[in-house]
């Protein structure tokens, strides 16, 4: 019996999800535990598993189309199994399998045989979808017959590689043009490679999906919304190095800025709560606890797990929770709700060396802490010119929660705090 694969609720405040992509196609078996499905939503992006064994009949929402927590994604069953037609309202169609151009196909033409072509089921299925002409196919299956394999290996099949110029195939190069899509009898030649160059204009790129298409949304959305405002100050982070060398050798592990200057915010939320508050629907958003959120950079975008209570936490836990979460973020193992409720953020881009740089808050939070390298530079310290690594620090905060005086004396106390931990205590 047939097996609804539904959209999966990843978190408890998850309503839709993105299918990013399929890693079975129609007619290919999974087994259960196997990857099915990436899935993505506005916290995070999942590989999903199969939940049974069995042939994908039917795929319900292609990649890159929206569907609704619980809402069939696909169908798995016995192979052979027939399922009802769905229609999928407000779902997207997915692009069809691009057929090879009739001068490609007629190039792997096989030799030419008689009476009517005897092929599987599947193959038949495989072969319309792909656009192959079954009589052009050699069948491999018992009494000649064509089976899906032979199909797909006839698609799959490199084109012959087309006669060109020397100069040609070198023009063709540079401006990455495709011999092979250039239809011509007999040799490419170089006037050939520049007819085909297209005209010097813009080009449509590709369209956002995934997770990028989900940050640029996200980031569009606090752009638009929010009032943002910006303010650095300069912290001479002699102490919080020295700090950092203390703890690292007391533990035996490495300790990063990033550990000391969450725990500074933490400390400092707590003395102005405004800073630590969020606006939702109008409504303003006294958050009683402190979760911050630490900005992990990946390949394709980046992703905020969250710490949440970090004002209750030491040095040693707020090191844990940052490296465990940081870790699942990079390997995709991260669940959504260690992605949600933060109610602050801080982004650090000292590592990447950074000097000044300002975040778009991460609504519905009211601020984001961008975090520089430190850097040594000269200073006046008590009349006297001295070396010392001096770090900038930049606040964005929404103007509607959080006016410029209120920011300035939140980033004058976590100043003070980096210059003089003995203050946290």
């Amino acid at each position: 019996m047939a097996t609804n694969f539904t959209m999966p609720q990843l978190g408890l405040t998850m309503t839709e999800g993105t299918v990013s992509k399929w890693f079975k196609q129609v007619g290919e078996t999974v087994d259960a535990g196997e990857i099915l499905a990436e899935i993505s939503t506005d916290k995070i992006t999942n590989q999903i598993e199969s939940p049974v064994a069995g042939t994908i009949l039917a795929i319900r929402v292609p990649e890159n189309a929206v569907a609704q927590v619980q809402a069939v994604l696909a169908v798995i069953g016995a192979s052979g199994e027939k399922v009802a037609a769905e229609a999928t309202s407000g779902v997207l169609p997915a692009a069809p399998p691009a057929a090879r151009p009739p001068e490609q196909v007629a190039a792997f033409a096989a030799p030419e045989g008689t009476g009517r072509v005897i092929a599987s089921p599947l193959a038949k299925k495989t072969a319309r979808e792909k656009g192959v002409d079954l009589a052009l196919v050699a069948g491999t299956g018992p009494g000649g017959r064509v089976v899906e394999k032979d199909v797909l290996a006839f698609f799959d099949r490199p084109a012959p590689a087309p006669k060109a110029s020397p100069l040609a195939a070198k023009v063709a190069a540079e401006h990455g043009v495709d011999l092979a899509a250039l239809a011509k009898d007999g040799r490419i030649m170089k006037s050939d490679i520049m007819a085909a160059l297209p005209p010097a204009t813009p080009i449509a790129g590709t369209p956002l999906t995934g997770m990028r298409k989900i940050i640029a949304e996200r980031m569009s959305l606090s752009w638009q919304t929010a009032p943002h405002v910006n303010l650095t100050v300069e912290v001479d982070a002699t102490a919080a190095g020295g700090l950092r060398e203390k703890l690292a050798a007391a533990a035996g592990v490495k300790y990063s800025f990033t550990e000391i200057i969450v725990k500074c915010a933490a400390k400092a939320l707590g003395e102005f709560p405004t800073v630590n508050a969020s606006l939702a629907n109008g409504a303003f958003i006294l958050n009683s606890d402190i979760n911050i959120g630490v900005a992990v950079a990946l390949d394709n975008g980046l992703i905020v797990p969250v710490v949440r209570n970090a004002d209750r936490k030491s040095f040693a836990e707020l090191r844990a929770d940052i490296s465990a979460l940081s870790a699942k973020a990079r390997e995709g193992r991260l669940n959504p709700d260690e992605a949600a409720g933060g109610t602050f953020t801080v982004s650090n881009l000292g590592m990447f060396g950074a000097d000044h740089f300002t975040p778009i808050i991460n609504p519905p939070e009211s601020a984001i802490l961008g975090v520089c390298r430190a850097v040594d530079r000269p200073v006046a310290v008590d009349g006297a010119v001295v070396i010392r690594p001096m770090m900038n620090l930049c606040l964005s905060f929404d103007h509607r929660l959080v006016d410029g005086a209120l920011a300035a004396r939140f980033m004058a106390r976590v100043r003070a705090l980096m210059e003089e931990p003995l203050l946290l205590l």
